[in-house]
């Protein structure tokens, strides 16, 4: 057969390489493709074939491993995602990241593999290119996604010149930046206005939702406004962590193991043992332990990992929830069962106990006062959600 145009033929017949149309010498290793070095330089590409052929061959990646030197001015940007990925897969296996948090650093490495090409060396990447993938962002994208996008891509590159893959951070030029904090706050502002309002609800408003659910979702409402808990907290809350008899909900959030505790209102104890009660047999054994299951002995809300890596999440309680604000008039633009947290906060604000109230939400602090601090009394938890329940029932008598 004969060779393309400009593809040059081996430098001798026993050369081990062949010529890639991507302009480098390459060989089929147990199956995968390995590059070794440009056209114009034969003998550097066989010597870095001979040195890394055999840690190949044993299944072992050269430029993981570190048994010989990363030439990182060859390495291309889908080489740099593929090391990236493979860490970020071990590290979500390991527990140390979240199955959904691998998922956008996958479909991140596919916009900058997709932009830049598989063959872009990443030595050569300059300003105008990474202003060129700015660019290329959906217009649909508001200032926190883009910010969120900007920052994965700032820390691949920032892995890959910190495992050595590269010489240098590429210089990503004054237009790869976060959008300013002004400018997320007009678009807050746009959409909070755009949506008529808000995202809390008010008292009246969650009496109403109360008053036309019942089951788990009426258990979830309470849970939401009782202590901030969110569709993931309520869709993974197992009764070996909810003390039902003493009233008390002592559990780290899952998303950051911050820990948290508050004190469970009559009204939410109740709802929860009726819908335990009430709740069919787990599909599966692992699921047994959890409060809430739907009809089908599903979790509430669960996630399937693609063979691509990507997550689907399945949220029986954002369906069933919006549902329920569309039957009671109370649907609203981007105000979802979350805003039951939002609500939490917003009111709890008015005890002026502040580190009470991040307990109660699992919210970080940071200063140093949290340093020294070693335990909260109780009772400021029981103030900071009888406040809250005050607010949410006793507006009821008021209004009668």
């Amino acid at each position: 057969m004969a060779k393309k145009a400009g593809i040059p033929s081996k430098p001798y017949p026993e050369f081990p390489l062949f010529a890639h149309s991507s302009g480098q010498w390459a060989k089929k290793i147990k199956g995968k493709l390995w590059y070794f070095g440009i056209w114009g330089d034969p003998d550097h590409a066989v010597q870095k074939y001979l040195a890394e052929v055999h840690e190949i061959q044993a299944g072992r990646d050269p430029r993981i491993a570190g048994v010989v030197r990363v030439y990182s001015d060859e390495i291309t940007v889908y080489d740099l995602c593929n090391l990236f990925l493979e860490r970020q897969q071990a590290r979500a296996k390991a527990g140390e990241i979240t199955n959904r948090h691998f998922s956008d650093c996958l479909l991140t490495c596919k916009l900058v593999t997709s932009h830049f090409g598989k063959f872009m060396r990443a030595a050569k990447l300059r300003a105008a290119d990474f202003k060129a993938l700015r660019e290329k962002f959906s217009p649909t994208w508001g200032p926190v996604k883009v910010s969120n996008e900007l920052q994965r891509v700032r820390t691949f590159f920032k892995w890959a010149f910190e495992s050595e893959l590269i010489e240098s951070i590429p210089n990503f030029g004054p237009d790869f930046k976060k959008p300013s904090r002004a400018v997320v706050r007009r678009d807050k502002q746009q959409r909070q206005s755009s949506r008529g309002g808000k995202l809390d609800f008010t008292a009246d408003e969650i009496r109403k939702l109360l008053n036309n659910s019942s089951d788990w979702m009426h258990a979830c409402i309470l849970l939401g406004i009782n202590g901030g808990l969110n569709n993931s907290d309520c869709g993974r809350l197992s009764s070996n962590f909810l003390e039902l008899d003493s009233g008390w909900y002592d559990l780290a959030r899952h998303k950051t193991g911050i820990p948290r505790r508050f004190p469970l209102w009559k009204e939410t104890v109740e709802a929860v043992r009726i819908a335990m009660k009430q709740r069919p047999d787990a599909k599966k054994d692992t699921d047994d332990s959890l409060c809430f299951l739907t009809s089908h002995g599903k979790p509430l809300r669960w996630e399937i990992v693609k063979e691509s890596g990507e997550v689907f999440v399945c949220d029986n309680i954002t369906k069933a929830f919006t549902k329920l604000c569309r039957a009671c008039g109370v649907l609203k633009t981007g105000r979802g069962f979350y805003g039951l947290r939002r609500s939490f906060e917003t009111v709890a604000g008015g005890t002026k106990d502040q580190v009470a109230v991040d307990l109660v939400m699992g919210h970080a602090d940071e200063s140093m006062s949290a340093v020294y601090r070693q335990s909260i009394d109780d009772e400021r938890l029981i103030d900071v959600c009888d406040y809250v329940q005050g607010w949410l029932f006793e507006q009821k008598s008021e209004a009668r």
